[in-house]
């Protein structure tokens, strides 16, 4: 037997855009629900443990980060730097970003939601969509307790695979090739060195050991996550050296694989490299880092000379200041940068349905190619696009003129940082 729910908004996944998302549209005064997988919130963020937030700042080689955005996102991000104990960092090339720690991300999702009464289904799954008329009106989905039939006026879909889309059978953007996986894990034991040294000395150790064909050539494939080195112990990213196809069983097979890229890497870090001699495995992040699934179709499709041009817009609902980062399975990470000092913005029609008026996108899954969304991915972007997507979906469900409800984003997110335009 099923439960009836009645509310305004839906919003799928609790990653940093559904929080977003929710906040946006319950800060409106409407009733939303949350559905998450995990029992727990944020996502990639503390899922996979992706550590840093990026693209928040200027793209600058000054020393100084200066953000690009304002109000809600810009709120939240300083919430967490507060608590995490962190500042942010740059990199010679003018990327900023801003480390994290993984549970003060998940208290910060958890008390605000709680804050602004948002109803929350963790260990949820979606089951079916109800489209009439070209209009969402319901999903059902599962708890751990019950089965549930929502009804709502709009939705907002931060699954970061277009779960909404996938089950609606509407158009798709897909990709001939994935970016690469990650995985992340923490080891201890690690003395106190500097991170800029110890990751050249990793880097350096590496390349030897595969020159002289003691590990595989993807064993290049290993980063310090920036800002994590402390209390003697550090984190690292790896390439996962598997295609991605998005399957469950694909999901499986990365795991596997990740966890033994994991231990074959701890075990000739520590026999090898001095500076890991007393070093142990003491964390794997639970879930794989899969960074780009397939996304909807919206009104506009965010383009790479989008990004590359820093385009500006006059509907623009977020400011974006990170390059074209591309990871594949065959080499290190590849960066495409725009001109120092600027940045492109994205449009509204990128996160609202080409085919479902009332179905919005955010986070990973917005209306962009491939090139355009390996920079629109990123933590602080998602921020941005989640939160204008649930002030969007808030204002389909008022009846408000989209172009107005536009404005007022651009007013909460970009006072005292400009449009652009």
């Amino acid at each position: 037997m099923q439960t009836i729910v009645h509310t305004d908004v839906v919003v799928l996944g609790g990653g940093a855009a559904g929080v977003a998302a929710a906040i946006g549209a319950a800060r409106q005064g409407l009733k939303v629900v949350l559905i998450e997988r995990n029992a727990y919130l944020g996502g990639k963020a503390t899922a996979a443990e992706v550590g840093t937030i990026c693209g928040l700042y200027k793209f600058s080689k000054k020393e100084n980060s200066e953000y690009i955005v304002n109000g809600f996102v810009k709120k939240f991000a300083e919430e967490l730097r507060e608590q995490s104990n962190t500042n942010a960092l740059h990199s010679a090339a003018g990327l900023h970003y801003l480390p994290y720690e993984v549970d003060v991300f998940k208290k910060t999702c958890a008390r605000l939601l709680t804050q602004y009464d948002v109803t929350v289904y963790l260990n949820s799954t979606l089951h079916t969509i109800s489209i009439t008329d070209e209009k969402a009106e319901s999903i059902t989905i599962s708890t751990e307790e019950k089965t549930l039939q929502v009804h709502l006026h709009s939705i907002v879909d931060c699954s970061g695979d277009s779960i909404i889309s996938q089950f609606a059978n509407l158009p798709l953007i897909k990709s001939d090739h994935y970016q690469a996986a990650a995985q992340v894990f923490t080891l201890k034991g690690i003395p106190e060195l500097n991170e800029a040294k110890l990751g050249m000395v990793l880097m350096k150790e590496l390349r030897t050991a595969i020159n002289e064909k003691k590990l595989d050539h993807y064993f290049d494939r290993v980063y310090i996550v920036q800002g994590s080195l402390k209390n003697n112990s550090v984190s690292l990213k790896i390439g996962i050296p598997l295609p991605v196809t998005n399957t469950a069983e694909n999901l499986l097979e990365l795991k596997i694989t990740a966890h033994a890229f994991v231990k074959t890497l701890t075990d000739f870090l520590v026999k090898n490299v001095p500076a890991f001699a007393d070093a142990s495995l003491q964390h794997i992040a639970p879930e794989i880092g899969v960074r780009v699934g397939v996304r909807t179709v919206g009104k506009y499709i965010l383009t790479e000379a989008d990004v590359l041009e820093c385009k500006k817009f006059d509907d623009a609902i977020a400011n974006a200041a990170w390059p074209i980062e591309e990871w594949e399975q065959n080499r290190r990470v590849k960066m495409r940068y725009f001109h120092l000092d600027d940045y492109y913005q994205i449009p509204a029609g990128c996160l609202q349905s080409a085919s479902i008026p009332n179905l919005f996108s955010a986070g990973r899954n917005i209306s962009a190619t491939d090139s355009a969304i390996a920079s629109a991915r990123v933590m602080g972007i998602c921020l941005q696009t989640g939160y204008a997507a649930g002030r969007l979906a808030a204002a389909t469900a008022m009846d408000f003129p989209t172009e107005e409800v536009i404005k007022r984003i651009q007013e909460d997110i970009f006072e005292g940082v400009g449009t652009g335009n």
